[in-house]
């Protein structure tokens, strides 16, 4: 299969987004540029979700509750979630060219719920006079797609070291390697017919035994009670072994969840926080009033005016001591004068009686006064005000210093105040975003969970035990009653047709395992080839960490070092040697089996960096040649991972998208996009370019702007 385009509606916040993915043999590689929180995981899970459906995509992710829609969907109104693909399969008759749609209406409601419709497939073969309709499309996807491969076409970032390692029990990495090369190398057949001759084997073997006597028939009605006993056990095991997985998926989830609100930080430090910012604003804005008040006071002060204009103050002050000189001022109190003559004293102590010539001259001096003009009064109440000014001498000189002082903690106190404000908004913004009650809610969850998976664990292990004590049994009772099926007198027809039965399905189980071996050591070979390719170690016998990588017999992946030891692959293979590892199996598997089929990686490169990190992205975009099986990769990339790995990129990719978000803006995303709700789009800009919807702050000028036509 090879995936022309991909078109996501309304899935989580992929409105409206597509992507056209290389079929270019010589350049197989399609890069999707996106930064965290960009959607890379929700483009991931749409296509799973496209593919499988949503029953699907919970066994895929192990998460138990799944929403489609955005959050930021109104409640009650219905949405529909679609996704299209455009593909092409190689068919008896050649290449032809296919449509699959998955469509369903789901509609939001109170608490973070949702209601949600049948889901609608439909699979065309698209011909040149339209679309011919294929019955039963999930089947026909399951045989060239098979879900339980899901994690080989499809992982992100995580699950890309944990295929086969990730802290995981080592019969669960076997199995899944087993499955993995039993479903790609078209072994399944075999498995089948082995199935199916067994149990032919057991309906003569049954015969036999009624033919034996009650005795022999009681030996294996023993043995196939324990044997339907070890069944069940095995049953029940797998059982709880997938919901142990579904609770592990749900957990996984609810701590991203968990970590992304703590990640805008913790409600009551914020609150904290809040409430010092808007203490310190009030406090600055007190502050900056005073200072303003200051400044007025200053200016209206009439020592200022004595140092802005001391020139014209002194000339004027002379001027008032001339017409003093002239005893044109002062002029004396009329008030003043009247109250000493009607307290007959005067307010030098003497007496002021009638008839006497002290009262007659304060009398004169009242008369004189009352007939001087209001000017005189006024230059000598102005003479008497520049004297006093004038003697405060030096201090008037400290106006431009108290001035320059007040204009400084008055600007300082305004950038504070701009700087306060700007960590007030902000912390304001984080606050509004965290759901306290979904905190307690997933922390409540999560705990809970964990005592489940504590269960889930003890009642795995007890039925393993059992199932062991079973399986030792019923080893003895098969021992038992192949003994007296040779001692007891069975018809040679029975004897025969059991004979038969068993060793076909000898023939065919050892034809299975003979395949099974063959590919494994092809596998096994091409795996150790590309790993270190990827690493760039020397394998030598004395100077290799790591000497070698195998597939063992039992399925197992391990990895050699010195003295013929091995590495666990969990706790002594590095992250970087993680990821190399199983994209190196993963790659192999496909090339051994010859499987055209998209590889979708998101975030492929954490961890990884320097030659390590270029070696990988050669290794796992190279053409495969003229006389290897062509393939698809897509990579969904951040700019870091991008960086150092540019050229390569421009040489082995032949379709380029980039995925933004607009809840990015305005701290990220140069532009805003005028959108009500946070919605991701892309857009065709290549590694190497930018322009209205993905330009970030932190792009640099060596990035070519190019114009933007609309959302891709």
């Amino acid at each position: 299969m090879r995936l022309h385009r991909v078109h996501v509606h309304n899935f989580k916040l992929l409105q409206d987004v597509r992507i056209n993915l290389s079929v270019d043999a010589e350049r197989p590689l399609t890069v999707i540029r996106a930064e965290n929180g960009s959607g890379k995981t929700s483009l991931l899970y749409a296509i799973l979700w496209g593919l499988y459906g949503v029953s699907g995509l919970k066994e895929i992710t192990g998460m138990e509750k799944i929403r489609l829609t955005s959050t930021a969907s109104t409640v009650g109104v219905p949405v529909t979630v679609e996704v299209t693909f455009d593909f092409e399969v190689d068919d008896d008759g050649g290449p032809a060219r296919y449509r699959l749609q998955r469509t369903v209406n789901e509609t939001p409601t109170d608490g973070d719920e949702v209601e949600r419709g049948n889901e609608n497939v439909r699979l065309s073969q698209l011909t040149e006079t339209g679309g011919e309709p294929v019955a039963m499309p999930e089947r026909w996807i399951a045989q060239r797609l098979p879900q339980r491969l899901a994690d080989v076409f499809f992982t992100n970032g995580d699950d890309v070291q944990r295929f086969i390692s990730g802290r995981q029990r080592a019969h669960e990495r076997q199995d899944k390697v087993h499955v993995a090369i039993e479903s790609l190398l078209g072994i399944g057949t075999l498995r089948q017919a082995v199935a199916d001759t067994d149990s032919v084997y057991q309906i003569y073997e049954k015969r036999a035994a009624k033919d034996a006597g009650s005795k022999v028939e009681a030996l294996a009605d023993r043995r196939d009670a324990l044997k339907e006993k070890f069944d069940e056990l095995g049953a029940k095991i797998e059982k709880i072994s997938a919901r142990q997985k579904n609770m592990e998926g749900t957990q996984a989830q609810a701590r991203r969840e968990l970590d992304a609100i703590k990640g805008i930080g913790n409600l009551e430090a914020l609150n904290t926080q809040i409430a010092d910012l808007e203490r310190d604003c009030a406090a600055l804005e007190i502050r900056k009033n005073e200072c303003l008040s200051e400044m007025s006071n200053l200016l209206c002060n009439e020592a200022t005016s004595w140092s802005l204009m001391s020139e014209l103050l002194t000339s004027g002050l002379g001027r008032l001591d001339e017409l003093a000189n002239r005893r044109i001022i002062p002029s004396h109190s009329i008030q003043v004068l009247h109250d000493c003559l009607e307290s007959s004293n005067c307010i030098c102590g003497e007496s002021l009686g009638q008839e006497t010539a002290r009262r007659s001259h304060v009398q004169s001096l009242l008369d004189e006064q009352r007939g001087r003009s209001e000017a005189s009064e006024y230059l000598s109440d102005t003479r008497y005000r520049a004297r006093a000014l004038r003697d405060m001498g030096d201090h008037t000189d400290r106006f431009p210093e108290r001035r320059t002082e007040l204009l400084s903690e008055y600007g300082a106190i305004t950038q504070e105040i701009a700087h306060k404000g700007a960590l007030l908004n902000d912390a304001k913004g984080r606050r509004g975003r965290i759901d306290d009650e979904k905190v307690r809610r997933l922390q409540g969850d999560l705990d809970d969970l964990e005592e489940k998976i504590k269960d889930a664990i003890y009642e795995h292990g007890n039925l393993s035990n059992q199932a062991d004590t079973i399986q030792q049994d019923l080893a003895v009772k098969q021992k038992a009653l192949e003994k007296a099926q040779r001692d007891a007198k069975i018809s040679s027809d029975i004897s025969t047709k059991r004979n038969v039965a068993g060793d076909l399905r000898t023939l065919v189980t050892l034809v299975r395992h003979r395949l099974e071996g063959e590919y494994v050591d092809r596998v096994s070979a091409r795996l150790q080839r590309m790993f270190h390719e990827i690493i760039g170690t020397d394998n030598s016998a004395t100077q290799g960490v790591y000497t070698g990588v195998v597939i063992t017999k039992s399925f197992d992946i391990k990895v050699l070092s010195q003295g013929e030891t091995s590495l666990h692959p969990d706790f002594e293979v590095n992250g970087a040697s993680q990821r190399a590892l199983t994209l190196s199996f993963v790659w192999s598997l496909m090339e051994v089996a010859g499987v055209v089929a998209p590889r979708f990686i998101d975030t492929p490169l954490g961890m990884v960096s320097g030659d390590t990190k270029r070696r990988m992205v050669e290794a796992i975009t190279r053409p495969s040649g003229p006389e290897g099986t062509p393939f698809q990769v897509v990579l969904l990339l951040t700019r870091s991972e991008i960086a150092g790995v540019e050229d390569i990129l421009d040489e082995h990719a032949g379709s380029f998208a980039t995925l933004s978000c607009s809840h990015h803006y305005p701290r990220d995303l140069s532009n805003n996009w005028l959108v009500d709700s946070p919605v991701s789009r892309t857009c065709v800009c290549s590694h190497r370019e930018v322009c209205d919807v993905c330009s970030r702050h932190s792009d640099g000028e060596y990035l070519q702007y190019r114009e933007q036509g609309g959302p891709k």
